[in-house]
């Protein structure tokens, strides 16, 4: 094969290899958009536990205040009974037994309604917090909406990228032959990155180690196919 029929081979698969490693990085970001909504809709369940959290908390506080309503009511009960008896007995010294039995579970009242008062307060606290939550969640809801839509229209634009670049690729190796577009094919498949490299300081261009002379003439020669022994890339030289 004459010299000039190679270098035209060279440039057109510099230009396949171009429009190979657009259409791979469009790929690459293609395979990741799942991955990103993933990560959005994670926050948002994120957001909506703390919430749920939130919720679980002030029952479980509802629930503790009104323990203590039906403790007190219960003594309040007792007190009356006692204050009942009171009235039917006729020694002081069971009326004043009585009256201690009676000043001790109104102390007990105290203690639970300060308790009650404490857990009002939490119940209050946590509420606030439930607020601000459904603020923030809805506010992540509305971003992620946003955020999938431009996951989407992104996923449009570079699936309709790809095909076009696919379409240009079809045409550009016509006239390739097979030799040269299967070794091209192949090579880069294996290497995942590029497979026609140019020859850097009398280094392959893509592992950068160096090449014996009579690699470098062949290359400039540009008469065949040469490829570097250390990666398997297709060399050119540059012009």
């Amino acid at each position: 094969m004459d010299k000039q029929t190679v270098l035209g081979i060279i440039d057109k698969l510099l230009i396949i290899q171009e429009r190979d490693c657009r259409i791979a990085r469009c790929q690459r970001e293609l395979n990741d958009i799942p991955n990103l909504k993933q990560n959005i809709e994670t926050k948002l369940d994120q957001h909506k536990t703390a919430l749920e959290k939130a919720k679980t908390t002030i029952k479980t506080r509802l629930v503790a205040v009104k323990q203590r309503e039906v403790e007190i009511e219960t003594i309040r009960q007792q007190i009356a009974k006692l204050r009942e008896q009171q009235f039917q007995i006729k020694s002081n010294e069971e009326f004043k037994v009585l009256n201690r039995e009676i000043a001790a579970l109104q102390e007990k009242i105290r203690g639970l309604e300060d308790r009650e008062i404490e857990l009002m307060e939490t119940v209050e606290q946590a509420q606030q917090e439930e607020t601000g939550l459904k603020v923030e969640s809805a506010k992540a809801e509305g971003t992620v909406q946003g955020e999938f839509q431009q996951l989407d229209e992104r996923r449009k634009n570079l699936e309709a990228e790809v095909s076009q670049l696919q379409q240009d690729r079809q045409g550009l190796v016509v006239g390739i032959s097979e030799d040269w577009l299967s070794r091209y094919n192949r090579v880069m498949e294996n290497r995942k990155d590029v497979a026609l490299v140019g020859v850097d300081k009398n280094a392959c261009g893509g592992c950068h180690m160096k090449l014996p002379p009579h690699v470098l003439q062949d290359i400039k020669r540009a008469d065949a196919i040469i490829t570097c022994s250390f990666c398997g890339r297709l060399l050119y030289w540059h012009a």
